[in-house]
């Protein structure tokens, strides 16, 4: 019987989970339903399957999309979807946008908070456990915050907190 203590929990918005779900079905569709034709034309090929570049290069892939799977299935296992009703924007949490305003530089940076299995760089979405999102996590609009980045201390105002 699993111990809940060994279980590590991940949160993910709906966005996210619905994002990882999309994912995992590409890829079993992938390991499941194509690449077994690809590596049954391969292995066709007369020879030596160990010299078969080919065949190989699809074994590896087939080995690398089995652990993508794994990992995803393990995740959404263990993944608690936040409830967006529940987020609150008085306190800097997961799930909340927040508008910074530098105190070195003119302008603001947005960044939404999302757990490690989420992060986004793209779409300004920061881990919680970064340097930033570590630093603003409690905090409320107006407070100043400093986050101790690998490339320094970084300080910032809090201007904003949204969904």
């Amino acid at each position: 019987m699993e111990n809940q203590s060994d279980r590590e929990t991940f949160f993910l918005t709906e966005e996210g989970h619905e994002a990882k779900v999309e994912k995992l079905k590409n890829l079993r569709h992938e390991l499941y339903e194509e690449l077994p034709d690809k590596l049954k034309e391969a292995k066709a090929h007369e020879g030596d399957l160990r010299e078969n570049k080919e065949f190989m290069y699809l074994r590896e892939k087939q080995d690398r999309l089995q652990a993508e799977v794994k990992r995803l299935e393990d995740l959404l296992d263990k993944a608690e979807i936040i409830d967006q009703s529940e987020i609150h924007t008085d306190m800097v949490s997961i799930g909340t946008k927040v508008i910074l305003q530098p105190k070195e530089g003119d302008g603001s940076e947005t960044y939404t908070l999302v757990s490690p299995a989420e992060v986004n760089l793209e779409e300004n979405k920061i881990s919680i456990d970064s340097p930033i999102g570590e630093a603003l996590m409690g905090h409320q609009q107006g407070e100043e915050i400093v986050a101790d980045t690998p490339s320094g201390e970084r300080r910032y105002k809090i201007l904003g907190i949204g969904e």
